[in-house]
């Protein structure tokens, strides 16, 4: 498969109905053929729903094509989702378009919300992974995230700065 240069740019408002998207593929791991488990609809409002541009996002762009992205999310001890690590530490969720897995879109993107968190004022980002979604995990602690909880079904990692 081709390399792509891919165009990384900041979200906007106009961008949530593709956050919406990368959340379903979050949910499914990138396979479009799976059902969305049950309980999907329970966090598309915290994922999505309450998801602000000033909060954080970025989409990579092959040309006129998403390609993929990643988005902050700024969980409170009140109200957080599944990769929540503490207040002021913004959990992030990712995905890549099928057709891009393989080229390093992934790790760029990860790399990519790292530093918009450094720019934000957060000590670090987090996230959780699925136990059956081992492809992701090792992409996450390769890039230098480290476990810090386990639950039945995830696990919850973090990379501080």
């Amino acid at each position: 498969m081709p390399e792509h240069t891919f165009e990384l740019r900041r979200a906007t408002e106009s961008d949530r109905t593709y956050i919406a998207r990368l959340n379903f593929l979050t949910e499914v791991y990138g396979d479009e053929s799976k059902p969305l488990p049950p309980e999907a609809s329970n966090w598309f409002p915290y994922y999505v729903d309450k998801w602000t541009p000033e909060g954080g996002a970025i989409i990579a762009w092959d040309g006129i094509n998403p390609a993929g992205g990643v988005w902050l999310n700024w969980g409170t001890e009140a109200e957080h989702g599944f990769g929540h690590v503490e207040e002021g530490i913004p959990e992030l969720a990712i995905a890549v378009e099928g057709r891009y897995k393989g080229q390093g879109l992934g790790t760029e993107l990860l790399e990519a919300a790292a530093q918009l968190a450094r720019e934000l004022g957060a000590p670090g980002i987090s996230l959780s992974v699925a136990h059956d979604n081992p492809r992701a995990a090792r992409l996450y602690r390769h890039v230098g995230f480290v476990d810090v909880d386990e639950h039945s079904e995830h696990y919850v990692l973090v990379k501080r700065f």
